[in-house]
């Protein structure tokens, strides 16, 4: 069998074995970004890193000299890493609209799995990681063979000089004529760019958070509204709801329409039975696709956040809006169903209450990422918050049922009570609910979750008492391959009162009356918002009258 491998290789053999290995050594490469359209496409051209590789193996061969067998696992290992990159930075800029960043993203990498884990179920879920992880160590094993091929098809001399010109002359050649405007290059260039912006970004953070590079600390230091009273508010309760990924692309886009609709429609009719006023808006999210935790810190902060900044606005003595709230004599809570427990840095949003998924004792069966519904959260608030309480209360409620992977998609039960032991709920209905999901079109999922939360919302509203501020919000648009291409970061907002003087400060902000946002105008960032509720709301508001032909002067 050695002396098989040993015997020189025929030139055409050798041909083959070098238009293989190159194949092979690049077809890994061949997920590429498209900046233009926001997404991803598949480029065939041969990667330039590897054809470089080849050409130093066959100098190398030349000087009679081979890889060790280590030595080309690693860097069979370090080409797999490297197109892994590529891919992430393809697959994050159309699933997420934004570039890739490893400093920060890599943390959410076992939380993804273990969506996906969740989402498919154990066994497929197991089965799919395993597969996964065999699949990487394939790859890794064919090109570290594919480099130990090419070695032997250059033993002769002849071969090696003639693969050292073709695969150093070629690919620099192509890159020429495409860098002097005479045609299109023949060879992608995307590793090491990716990889130079990847250690780019990394430095950046790197600088940032150890006090070199100063780019955040005009906007960490601007000037903040006073704390104080509130009586525009007239003491009146306010719950703040972020509706996961509902975003402007489910009342805009038609695909939605059919399903959405129906379902904005049927709220509006209910709210305004019980006797609420609404009007809605649109606001531009400083996130796309994911990362909810921006939205929610934009709006509690006043700062558009980014990763960095969020970091940083952690360790500043700034106010939050629950700072705000409880200034002006405000109990401030909030509920997390997505968090299993509290971490430290929500100390510093300044709620005195904190509801996590355990403190909500849920035991019914899991949905989604976070197992529990909205329903029972909406249920439970208002079980351990409902009393009444000598100050009024802010309430910061984060909805999860509609998160991506948007399955299963809880039931809606008519009886409240159900809403844990589902006791109602038919097999049938059961088989519909946890039926394997198209991965490939989760659009249909998608709807029906946005519509399982607008019922549920407008329900939990017509029982509330009271005349408070209700204000529901959209986190950020659903990723792109739900979403759609080069689709607005916007999302909507709706604030609804059984008070109409609660509304008046939104009207004048350009709010419009119902539950469809108004297309025209400027939209303004989430950051706004913190700003805009304080100034709104420090001074009393005017008189509305009920019904507006009391306030009209009598005729002549």
């Amino acid at each position: 069998m050695r002396a098989m491998f040993r015997r020189r290789p025929r030139p055409l053999r050798a041909l083959l074995v070098l238009t293989l290995g190159a194949v092979l050594l690049c077809l890994p490469f061949a997920a590429a970004k498209d900046g233009e359209n926001l997404g991803f496409f598949l480029d065939w051209r041969p990667e330039l890193e590897p054809l470089l590789l080849i050409a130093a193996v066959a100098v190398l061969s030349l000087r009679g000299r081979r890889l060790p067998a280590l030595l080309r696992w690693l860097v069979a290992l370090i080409l797999f890493v490297a197109a892994l990159v590529q891919f992430a930075e393809a697959m994050v800029l159309a699933a997420l609209d934004r570039e890739l960043d490893l400093y920060f993203d890599l943390a959410h990498v076992p939380k993804l799995l273990a969506l996906f884990y969740e989402a498919a179920g154990p066994w497929r879920g197991a089965l799919a990681l395993a597969g996964l992880a065999l699949a990487a160590v394939a790859v890794v094993a064919a090109m570290a063979l594919a480099l130990g091929a090419i070695e032997r098809a250059l033993t002769p001399a002849r071969h090696a000089a003639l693969c050292a010109g073709v695969f150093l002359a070629a690919p620099l050649t192509s890159l020429a004529i495409d860098h002097l405007g005479l045609g299109q290059s023949l060879v992608g260039v995307r590793t090491l760019p990716a990889v130079i912006n990847q250690m780019t970004l990394a430095y950046r953070a790197f600088a940032v958070t150890h006090g070199f590079d100063h780019r955040y600390d005009a906007v960490l230091d601007a000037a903040q509204p006073r704390p104080g009273a509130l009586p525009g508010l007239n003491g009146r309760d306010v719950i703040l709801v972020f509706f996961e990924s509902y975003g402007t692309v489910a009342l805009d886009d038609p695909r939605y329409g059919a399903s959405v609709a129906p379902a904005l429609g049927d709220f509006v009719a209910t709210v305004e039975k019980a006797g609420y006023h609404l009007r809605s808006n649109r606001l531009l999210s400083p996130t796309f696709g994911g990362g909810s935790w921006l939205a929610h810190g934009t709006i509690d902060s006043g700062l558009k956040l980014d990763p960095l900044l969020t970091r940083l606005v952690l360790d500043s003595g700034r106010m939050t809006l629950a700072r705000y709230m409880r200034a002006a004599g405000y109990r401030a809570v909030e509920v997390m169903p997505g968090l299993k427990s509290s971490e430290p840095e929500h100390e510093f949003w300044g709620f005195e209450r904190s509801y996590y998924a355990a403190d909500l004792g849920y035991d019914g069966p899991a949905f989604g990422w976070f197992d529990i519904p909205d329903q029972y959260t909406l249920r439970r608030f208002d079980a351990i918050e409902g009393a009444p309480a000598h100050a009024p209360l802010f309430a910061q409620i984060v909805l999860v049922s509609s998160h991506t992977p948007f399955v299963p998609v809880p039931p809606y039960v008519e009886d409240w009570r159900d809403a844990s032991d589902y006791k109602s709920v038919t097999s049938q209905q059961w088989e519909h609910i946890y039926a394997p999901p198209d991965w490939a079109h989760l659009e249909n999922a998608y709807a029906e979750s946005i519509v399982y939360d607008l019922k549920t919302l407008a329900h939990w509203l017509a029982t509330r008492e009271g005349d408070g501020l209700v204000i529901i919000l959209g986190d950020h648009q659903p990723p792109g391959f739900v979403s759609g291409e080069k689709q607005p970061w916007t999302v909507p907002i709706h604030v609804l009162s059984r008070d109409p003087a609660l509304l008046q400060t939104f009207a004048a902000q350009g709010y419009a009356a119902g539950a469809l946002p108004p297309r025209a105008g400027a939209v303004k960032g989430m950051e706004s918002f913190l700003g805009d509720f304080l100034s709104a709301f420090a001074v009393a508001p005017p008189v509305v009258a009920t019904h507006p032909e009391a306030a009209e002067p009598p005729a002549e």
